[in-house]
C-alpha cells in the first residue's frame, strides 16, 4: 500500500513525538516539513536518512522502561516499586515491639510481684499475656502470628512485583522493536520522495549528470594506463624471450660443433688403435719366425 507524502510528514511527527526519540525531535520535524515542502526538501537530499536517524544512537534506552500506553503516573510506579524493600523490615519490627512491650509487662510484673514473680519463665508469662497486661496482638503468639503475616505479605509482593516487571519489560521490549520498525519504515519511504526531488531537480540532475561522467572518464583515464602497462609490459616479455632463444640456439650450435669434433677425435684415436693392433700383430709373427728358425739349426 502506498502512502502519500502527508501521511509520511504525519507518521514522521509521530515518531517524533515518542519519549524515545525526544533526542532527535527538532531534526524528525524538519524532515517531516521537508516531505510537503520541496524547497525544503533539497536540504535533505544529500543526507544518509539511515545514518542520520540510526536506531542505536536516536532511540534512548534507559534502565526504566518507557510505557506509552500506561495512564499511571511515573511517582506511583516508584512508590510501588518502593513497598518490597520496605516490607522486608515489617517481620522485624513487629518482632522487636513485640519484646519491647513484653519486657515493659514484664518489669511491672516484677514491680507487683516481687521475687516471686520471678521465679515463672519469662516465656510462659509472655504467652500468658503476663496477667493481663499486654492485649492478645502482644502476646508472644500474637507477635509471632504478625511476624508470619509479615514474611508471607513480602513473599507474594516480591512473586508478583517479579511478574510484573518481567511483563513491562517484555512489552517495552516489544514497543522498542516495533519503533524501530516503524523508524526504519519512515526513513525508507522518505528516502524514496528525497530520491524523486533529488532526480527532478535540473540542477540536481546536472550535478549527478556531471558527476557520473567525471567518473566515467576516470575510468577510463585508468584502463588506458593499465593497457599502456600492460604492452610495455608483454613488450619486455618477447624481447627476454627473442634474446633467450638466441641464446639457446647459439649454444645448441656450439655443441653440434664440439659433438662433431669429438667424434673426429675418437675416429683418429680408432685409427690409432687399429694400427697398433696391426703392429702388434706382425710384432708377433717376426718373433715367431725368429725362434723357429733358431730351432732348426739345432736340431741338425
Amino acid at each position: 500500500m502506498s502512502v502519500t507524502d502527508s501521511e509520511l510528514a504525519d507518521e514522521l511527527r509521530e515518531l517524533a513525538d515518542h519519549p524515545r526519540l525526544a533526542a532527535r525531535r527538532d531534526q524528525l520535524n524538519d524532515l517531516a516539513d521537508a516531505m510537503t515542502d520541496p524547497g525544503g526538501a533539497g536540504r535533505w537530499c544529500e543526507v544518509d536518512l539511515f545514518a542520520a536517524f540510526a536506531p542505536e544512537d536516536s532511540i534512548l534506552v534507559d534502565d526504566e522502561p518507557v510505557d506509552t500506553t500506561s495512564k499511571e503516573p511515573r511517582w506511583r510506579r516508584r512508590l510501588v516499586a518502593g513497598v518490597g524493600p520496605v516490607l522486608v523490615f515489617v517481620p522485624v519490627l513487629v518482632a522487636w515491639l513485640g519484646v519491647m512491650m513484653a519486657s515493659g509487662a514484664y518489669g511491672d510484673v516484677l514491680d507487683a510481684g516481687g521475687a516471686d514473680a520471678a521465679r515463672r519463665p519469662f516465656l510462659e508469662m509472655w504467652q500468658q499475656g503476663f496477667g493481663g497486661r499486654l492485649p492478645w496482638l502482644f502476646e508472644f503468639d500474637g507477635v509471632a502470628l504478625c511476624a508470619l503475616a509479615g514474611v508471607l505479605c513480602l513473599i507474594c509482593w516480591t512473586v508478583y512485583e517479579n511478574i510484573t516487571r518481567n511483563n513491562r519489560e517484555e512489552v517495552a521490549e516489544r514497543a522498542l522493536r516495533a519503533l524501530r520498525v516503524r523508524l526504519r519504515g519512515a526513513l525508507t519511504q522518505a528516502s524514496l520522495v528525497l530520491g524523486q526531488v533529488r532526480l527532478s531537480s535540473p540542477e540536481r540532475f546536472g550535478a549527478e549528470l556531471s558527476r557520473t561522467a567525471a567518473d566515467i572518464g576516470f575510468v577510463g583515464t585508468t584502463a588506458r594506463k593499465v593497457h599502456t602497462e600492460l604492452v610495455e609490459a608483454l613488450t619486455l616479455t618477447l624481447d627476454a624471450t627473442r634474446k633467450t632463444t638466441d641464446a639457446l640456439a647459439g649454444s645448441a650450435i656450439d655443441v653440434r660443433d664440439a659433438v662433431e669434433l669429438l667424434g673426429g677425435h675418437l675416429a683418429a684415436i680408432n685409427s690409432t688403435c687399429d694400427d697398433l693392433a696391426a703392429a702388434v700383430a706382425r710384432t708377433s709373427t717376426m718373433i715367431k719366425v725368429s725362434d723357429a728358425a733358431e730351432r732348426i739349426p739345432a736340431s741338425r
